[in-house]
């Protein structure tokens, strides 16, 4: 085995990747709590189950993919959407991605229309009933930038790490309150990782609540994921030859 492969092994032990999002592994155990907002098929969650049979908070709004989420012990199902604010609203169901409260983009089709409760971070503590969240992913459609613009300082603070896919790539005009969100939680004692090449994979890690030192987030944002990222160009790079080849012959 290569040195770079065992380095990547040893990484994973350190960090992990579960639906395209990248956490802390290390900071999980069987006494944790995760929040998964926008669970969609559950997969997520269920993994995190699998992983680390601890408690988890599944919110899916819509209705059809709530229904086909397996019932497990330690996870809750609930039927809500995560927005900026408490109150009912419109969940946009769309063929060609997923559903959202955000309005249908020029020449996307509108299948149907499904009205759902709407909680901001507050409400869902609250409904949750605890004051530390061990691991928060948020993939909710767009309403990411609202709900974090909304959310107090203190309630931020009770997540030890939030994993994010920001939506600037499907609503470019996010961009500047995505930074904004970035800003905000690196003045409020996060550690800001950005694992993707856009905003699609972003982890705030709370310094003081995950003990997390700046040496180790150094060594997070610079090797580990230089490390984690060495797979994923090597497959890139296979298949660009490979394509080559092909064009060449």
């Amino acid at each position: 085995m290569s040195e770079k492969r065992m380095q990547a092994g040893r990484v994973r032990k350190i960090v992990d990747r579960l639906c395209e999002h990248t956490y802390l592994a290390g900071l999980l155990n069987s006494d944790s709590t995760v929040l998964d907002l926008g669970a969609n098929q559950g997969h997520f969650s269920h993994g995190i189950l699998s992983r680390y049979q601890c408690r988890v908070f599944a919110v899916e709004p819509f209705s059809k993919l709530r229904a086909g989420i397996e019932h497990s012990p330690g996870l809750t199902l609930l039927p809500f959407a995560v927005g900026g604010l408490c109150k009912r609203a419109t969940l946009n169901v769309f063929g060609s991605r997923c559903a959202s409260l955000l309005h249908q983009k020029e020449h996307e089709v509108l299948e149907s229309e499904e009205d759902v409760d709407v909680l901001d971070l507050r409400g869902v503590l609250e409904r949750l009933g605890t004051d530390r969240v061990d691991l928060m992913k948020v993939d909710i459609e767009g309403a990411e930038v609202e709900m974090f613009a909304s959310a107090s300082d203190a309630d931020l603070r009770k997540c030890v790490q939030i994993t994010v896919e920001f939506h600037d790539f499907l609503y470019p005009e996010h961009f500047p309150q995505v930074e904004e969100v970035k800003r905000r939680l690196r003045a409020l004692g996060f550690w800001v990782i950005n694992f993707s090449l856009d905003n699609t994979d972003v982890l705030f890690v709370n310094a003081m609540a995950s003990g997390t030192g700046r040496l180790q987030y150094i060594r997070l944002k610079y090797l580990t994921k230089y490390l984690l990222g060495l797979p994923r160009r090597l497959r890139a790079w296979r298949r660009a030859i490979g394509l080559s080849r092909v064009n060449n012959q």
